[in-house]
């Protein structure tokens, strides 16, 4: 079985913006005196961003709708972003663009919402991520760590998602595309990853070429 296309997650497989997120979370917290630590911000890695609204609403006591706090963060992380710049996790860059050059379509997966993924499609390799499935595109509860997101990017790229591989590094994320059908690399990062059947785990994106990723598709096969 070849490849017929390869899904990224973007926070933390693809970028290094959960640190923008944690500076976006700090921002906007401290306007109602509120407290927020690196452990409250690991609660969130992976989740969508109602369900993570909803954790914080209720954590931090703050008197605020769901809509209207994932609006705030939204605005402020693209804030952060467009002041700080999109950081870009080790050899993701590297492997978005081998995986051009073999012919093999590239797709972002993320609970991010599409202000905040465009600055990352922006800055992506040419002809890379042709296609984005993003917070703000998915009906309420389809979010990871449901497989909906990962099968919507394999119907719009026109593939199987058994022939895709798809790339994690959220427990959400990661139960997401290991239930979508996705063989799913694990690349941890800020929290542990879920113990699953066939999942491959490794330390980094850098450690991975196209001839690897070949190998573990005939693998799984």
């Amino acid at each position: 079985m070849s490849i017929a296309a390869a899904l990224f997650d973007m926070d933390g497989t693809l970028t290094d913006s959960e640190i923008l997120w944690f500076e976006a979370e700090k921002a906007v917290f401290a306007r109602y005196g509120k407290p927020w630590n690196d452990g409250d911000q690991n609660d969130l890695i992976g989740r969508a961003i109602e369900d993570s609204c909803r954790l914080i609403i209720e954590r931090l006591d703050l008197a605020l709708g769901i809509d209207e706090l994932a609006q705030m963060l939204i605005e402020e992380v693209v804030h952060q972003a467009k002041t700080h710049g999109m950081p870009w996790r080790p050899g993701a860059r590297e492997l978005l663009t081998s995986l051009g050059e073999a012919g093999i379509p590239t797709a972002l997966v993320t609970s991010s919402f599409s202000e905040f993924a465009q600055l990352a499609l922006e800055a992506a390799p040419a002809g890379t991520l042709s296609v984005a499935v993003t917070g703000d595109m998915l009906p309420s509860g389809k979010g990871k760590p449901d497989p909906y997101p990962y099968r919507l990017a394999a119907q719009k790229l026109g593939v199987e998602i058994t022939s895709c591989i798809a790339f994690e590094d959220s427990q959400p994320g990661v139960r997401s595309a290991h239930a979508s059908g996705a063989l799913t690399v694990a690349i941890p990062f800020q929290v542990p990853i879920p113990d699953l059947d066939n999942l491959v785990i490794v330390d980094s994106l850098e450690d991975l070429s196209v001839a690897d990723l070949h190998q573990l598709m005939a693998a799984r096969q």
